[in-house]
């Protein structure tokens, strides 16, 4: 559909107004327009420009959320924090199950690798049991088919690699998400059939109470474009992710803090490929190897951060300490500078309660001053369906039922192959800058080169589909060459105190 004006929509009431498009906001808004509620979805930026565009885009089986980090013995002294992650675990299974069966065309599958050391901090019969223990906990719907080895060597180019004093090899399956930012963008054209309202590039300004209703001001963010409205609704969640304690108007918080989270891009030897592994770094936090196209990108890091997440830039020892990492499983790789290829960085939303941070639960809370202002806290975009039944549910006690939940798998378009296929698409998928097109409406954004080679000549056709001038064309050049060296800022050389 055609993306409305703000004209369009000023003065008009709808049931929700929901804050934030990435792909909790997408799933809320299909969730709740399949219910029958009028919804309007916004955002001040692009479809699944943020966080979502950003994660480790891996569709995990949960290993590690029952990782504590104290010492095992006490694990018998905290059984309530046991329990939530077993409760945790389990719902993150059925999430993985669920997504598998009903978007098989956005994942794709591949062999992992666990090492087993001598002095690791996990025994391996207890990593055994984990692995058990995750996979009934998701009824067995998508198997992990986990099994252990002694033969490391036989068991795989990636295994015969591994450094160290190995007592085995763990073999198991894991999904990867083939496009993260398609999943968003299908979810959210999927809302709009059912539908919703969708209005890109537009930042809430203000949200007042009015009477019994709230009056959420927007004002329009698109390139070359200005305008404000106006919009009611009688309820809103603000969805969004990292920024949920800065939208003006969207509740007193702290209700997030944010986890910074840096991976690298390299590309490791062809016997590779598709192949990936799972570890825990020398900090005790997880890291991972993980098949990329016919590529590798390694970590994640993980910092808390309190600052604003448009801030959150990759930092050099960031880099150094993830192939420092990479080494120490993969010593004769020798792993340098000269091996990667980008790297970036994403906040990850994590719920605060009663002012501490709870890494692990979903939450949808309500502003105790400001009633029928919902947000969604803490989730992934793995659990991005399940936050927004949550979400609906939550709408639904207050609002009263309308529908039923929408049913239905969300298909995953192939790319056009043709000019006539990319101006179709242009028309009908909310696309506002050529960054737009390339990096989360095709898949050239997720290359090697992130989408260099193809941007002049999209940028013709744009020009030509959306009636840019020439200066305009070259600006949104300029702004495409802009986005991707702050998201993917380029290597600089390894400093020689480094080496």
């Amino acid at each position: 559909m055609t993306r409305p004006t703000l004209d369009d929509l000023d003065a008009v009431h709808f049931d929700v107004v929901i804050v934030g498009a990435g792909a909790v906001g997408c799933a809320t808004a299909r969730e709740l327009a399949g219910r029958g509620y009028r919804t309007l979805l916004v955002d001040r930026g692009d479809i699944a420009s943020g966080t979502s565009a950003r994660s480790s885009r891996m569709l995990y089986s949960g290993l590690g959320y029952l990782a504590a980090r104290y010492p095992l013995w006490q694990m018998a002294l905290r059984p309530r924090d046991m329990l939530q992650r077993l409760r945790y675990t389990r719902q993150v299974m059925r999430c993985r199950a669920e997504l598998v069966q009903s978007m098989p065309g956005h994942l794709t599958r591949h062999d992992f690798h666990y090492p087993f050391r001598r002095g690791d901090r996990y025994p391996a019969w207890l990593v055994d049991l984990g692995f058990k223990l995750v996979e009934a906990l998701g009824g067995w719907r998508v198997p992990l088919a986990y099994r252990r080895t002694a033969d490391v060597a036989g068991a795989s180019a990636l295994a015969a690699e591994l450094g160290g004093p190995l007592t085995g090899v763990g073999l198991f399956q894991e999904y990867m998400y083939a496009w993260p930012e398609r999943i968003c963008v299908d979810t959210a054209l999927d809302a709009e059939r059912r539908g919703a309202t969708i209005r890109t590039y537009t930042a809430v300004t203000r949200i007042d109470r009015l009477d019994r209703r709230w009056q959420v001001s927007l004002a329009e963010r698109a390139p070359g474009a200005a305008g404000t409205a106006r919009v009611t609704a009688d309820l809103v969640v603000n969805a969004a992710g990292p920024w949920i304690d800065r939208v003006p108007g969207g509740g007193t918080g702290p209700r997030v803090l944010g986890v910074k989270g840096v991976n690298v891009m390299i590309r490791l030897p062809d016997r590779f490929r598709g192949l990936g592994l799972e570890a825990f770094s020398s900090k005790g936090e997880p890291f991972y190897v993980f098949p990329w196209r016919d590529l590798h990108f390694i970590g994640p890091t993980e910092t808390v951060v309190t600052a604003d997440p448009d801030t959150a830039t990759v930092d050099e020892a960031e880099i150094d300490y993830i192939l420092a990492e990479a080494n120490l499983l993969f010593p004769r790789l020798g792993l340098d500078r000269s091996h990667v290829i980008h790297a970036w960085c994403g906040v990850r939303p994590t719920s605060t309660q009663d002012g501490r941070t709870t890494v692990l639960p979903v939450r949808v809370v309500e502003d105790a001053a400001r009633p029928r202002l919902l947000a969604i806290t803490g989730s992934t975009i793995m659990l991005h369906r399940h936050a927004a039944r949550l979400a609906a549910r939550a709408v639904e006690r207050r609002l009263g039922k309308r529908g039923a939940a929408p049913q239905g798998t969300i298909l995953k378009p192939e790319p056009p192959a043709t000019r006539a296929g990319i101006e179709a698409l242009l028309q009908s998928e909310h696309v506002v800058t050529l960054a737009d097109l390339v990096r989360r409406r095709l898949p050239d954004g997720l290359g090697p080169d992130l989408g260099h080679a193809r941007a002049e000549g999209l940028s013709h056709v744009m020009a030509a589909a959306m009636g840019w001038s020439e200066e305009r064309r070259h600006e949104e050049l300029r702004r495409f060459a802009a986005e991707v060296e702050r998201i993917n800022p380029p290597m600089r050389p390894q400093a020689a105190t480094a080496a």
